[in-house]
């Protein structure tokens, strides 16, 4: 065989491998965000954190499994979500607050039982899956809409927010996955009815998000 064709060969062969490359290259990171109505876009038109991250960060294929009134006791929900995305490589979890209307510490302690099942099901499910955990954003009780009164969003919600905050970041550490606390991530104004953020709080979320996503 001649030089020439070996060349030649070897320069098709080098391109084939070129081409693997890339084409597994341009293969998303997928991330699936379950959570509840803040998570969905409630209030904002569908323009949650799930959104300003896929419109900042094109190249991760963000996933928005956001539905409204989701609590940590609708564990269930999860099945089917992994069943979809059984390969993902984060799923990021933001559930809680509507556990805790009118919450106590027996609430609290509810969503920790609940958000352990979920952990445990995900490593289940894909082993190789990063996990985050997302403590909910607070609440503004001088904001809060005559609905959200009545279903009881209040001093108790806020105060189990606080302790649910420090609870999740030590079942993060004693599971091994990741932590971010969104406690402090929405400016009181930034709250629609004193329970959803408004656009402006919801790329808050994104960034405060983004300051632990993007260094993993």
């Amino acid at each position: 065989m001649s030089r020439k064709i070996i060349l030649g060969l070897i320069g098709v062969l080098l391109i084939s491998i070129l081409t693997a490359m890339t084409f597994k290259g341009e293969k998303k990171i997928q991330v699936v965000c379950f959570g509840d109505s803040i998570t969905k876009g409630a209030k904002v038109n569908g323009h949650s954190w799930v959104y300003f991250l896929s419109k900042d960060h094109k190249n991760i294929n963000f996933i928005n499994e956001g539905r409204n009134g989701r609590k940590t006791s609708d564990k269930g929900e999860l099945i089917p979500i992994l069943k979809k995305y059984p390969n993902a490589n984060y799923y990021l979890i933001f559930l809680g607050v509507n556990d805790l209307k009118d919450g106590n510490d027996s609430l609290v302690n509810n969503c920790i039982d609940n958000m352990k099942w979920m952990i445990k099901k995900i490593k289940e499910t894909n082993e190789e899956a990063k996990i985050i955990l997302l403590s909910p954003a607070n609440i503004n009780l001088k904001t809060m809409s005559k609905i959200n009164v009545k279903k009881k969003y209040n001093e108790n919600t806020e105060l189990s927010l606080i302790k649910l905050e420090k609870k999740y970041k030590n079942l993060a550490a004693e599971e091994s996955v990741g932590f971010i606390s969104l406690l402090k991530a929405v400016s009181p104004q930034n709250y629609e009815d004193g329970l959803h953020p408004n656009e402006h709080g919801q790329k808050q979320i994104a960034v405060v998000v983004w300051k632990v996503l993007g260094k993993q």
